[in-house]
């Protein structure tokens, strides 16, 4: 007796695979990518993302709180002349060892200027920069990379300057562009839900509570505009893994070791438990289901 055959019932087509997607980072400095680092590790390590960054200075003017790495790399880093010659390649260095941690694919660098912290709100927007380098440098790469998203710090009154500045720049930058050629731009803020941590944040580098935190813009550049109600998050703190043990936190923070040389960083570690990405009001209003879509993703696919 011959033996039975079962047809299988035929199987339904492949749906379409979404392609990764592509974004840039946009930053005044190394270590500004650490405030991007849990989204951006989810992103290219689950999602397969291709995460690049242009930062657009080597940050020699982080010397004052380099004292504990002086003895690591064996030069006096807080004298501002020795920072000068030697910290910007230290800090490249620092940057990339962050950059392979969070899965960063290339980091470009354009080498301007930085004299340190300033919050002057006033001061001419890059102040000090060749600008022109950084519109035509920026523009170059937005083109060659065909990015999806580019992710920026949002300009807020309390923030570095240089922080502003990196943010308005990349936005004039992009609303130069086709329509066609646009990335949507995603302005990124970092909270904490505790007031007690926010209060020990409060003097050097603040971190808003969530709850009712607000942005208004910057006076007299409407391309920092968001829309309302288009914020999308990344919680941190959520957790996952053996016993629930894990969160993203843990990742950022190996990031934020790297830059041995930025000492009052380091006490930013775990600070930091929600980041918003807001959408800006260049970006067009039919395309926030595309932002949305991505934050989606990101919540839905297995952490890594």
């Amino acid at each position: 007796m011959s033996p039975r055959r079962v047809h299988a019932p035929p199987s339904a087509p492949p749906g379409p695979v979404e392609a990764p997607p592509r974004i840039l980072l946009v930053t005044a400095h190394p270590d500004d990518e650490t405030l991007f680092g849990g989204a951006v590790y989810k992103l290219s390590r689950s999602l397969g993302a291709q995460v690049d960054l242009i930062v657009f200075t080597r940050g020699e003017g982080g010397y004052r709180t380099s004292t504990l790495a002086e003895p690591l790399y064996g030069l006096k880093l807080t004298d501002p002349e020795v920072a000068r010659v030697h910290l910007p390649r230290i800090r490249e260095q620092e940057l990339r060892a962050a950059a392979r941690i969070l899965g960063l694919r290339e980091c470009f660098f354009l080498d301007q200027p930085d004299p340190g912290y300033t919050l002057a709100a006033d001061a001419a927007v890059g102040e000090g920069w060749d600008t022109e380098l950084i519109r035509r440098r920026l523009r170059e790469r937005l083109l060659q990379g065909r990015y999806d998203f580019a992710f920026v710090m949002l300009p807020l009154p309390q923030t570095h300057a240089h922080h502003r500045d990196a943010a308005l720049l990349a936005l004039e930058v992009v609303a130069g562009l086709a329509p066609h050629e646009r990335p949507l731009v995603l302005g990124a803020t970092g909270h904490t839900r505790s007031r007690e941590v926010a209060e020990q944040n409060r003097q050097g580098f603040p971190i808003p509570e969530a709850e009712g935190f607000a942005y208004t813009g910057v006076p007299g550049h409407p391309l920092a505009d968001v829309r309302p109600g288009a914020v999308f998050a990344f919680d941190r703190t959520r957790k996952f893994g053996f016993r629930d043990r894990l969160d993203y936190n843990i990742v950022v923070d190996w990031a934020i070791a790297e830059h041995k040389t930025q000492g009052v960083m380091q006490l930013r570690q775990g600070a930091i438990e929600l980041e918003r990405y807001w959408y800006l009001a260049l970006n067009p209003v039919e395309a926030i289901a595309r932002a949305r879509t991505l934050f989606e993703r990101l919540e839905q696919a297995p952490p890594t």
